[in-house]
């Protein structure tokens, strides 16, 4: 014999097994662990990359421009972290602007890295203070170019605000491929 069951029931029935199979809900404490930056998180892994990225020397000259690389800029030390290894490089900034206290960046790797990864962590890094700045994003978008927009503090978007693509920026970059331990 068919019992007839209400499409409520149902839909009751539905939610208290979904809320029984539901992990438990992260405590406070747990919380604020998963939202500080990595930086904080393994201090002597920031520190040895901030110290790899900072001895990065970079020679830049109007003479060296090639023909298939346009004068942008000046070159970004970066190093690259991905799959446990550390790449040293540099970046060329295409685009930037500083405009009501958002940053729009466009850059290309100047190294060959393999398969582009989708998507970048980029912390940038106080190129004479060696101390984080902050986190962004960085998206893959067309010719292995990466687009960064974030929100700046205001001293920062007040002194980078003047900022253009040829002048020499203030920051390195920690590019970070996944956001394992490394």
């Amino acid at each position: 014999m068919k019992s007839q069951v209400s499409i409520e029931q149902l839909l009751r029935w539905r939610l208290a097994h979904a809320e029984a199979q539901a992990p438990r809900a992260p405590r406070g404490a747990q919380l604020l662990e998963l939202a500080r930056p990595w930086w904080e998180t393994w201090p002597e892994r920031f520190q040895a990359l901030v110290e790899r990225v900072g001895r990065i020397q970079i020679a830049y000259g109007h003479a060296m421009a090639e023909a298939n690389h346009p004068r942008v800029g000046y070159p970004v030390p970066a190093v690259l972290v991905r799959d446990g290894e550390e790449l040293e490089t540099s970046a060329r900034v295409l685009y930037l602007q500083v405009s009501e206290g958002r940053l729009r960046l466009r850059f290309q790797l100047n190294a060959a890295t393999g398969a582009a990864p989708e998507s970048f962590e980029v912390t940038f890094v106080d190129e004479n203070a060696s101390r984080p700045l902050f986190s962004a994003s960085a998206k893959l978008s067309v010719d292995s170019e990466y687009r960064i927009d974030a929100e700046l503090s205001e001293g920062l978007a007040r002194c980078w605000g003047p900022l253009k693509v040829t002048d020499r920026m203030p920051f390195r970059f920690i590019l970070r491929s996944g956001t394992s331990g490394s």
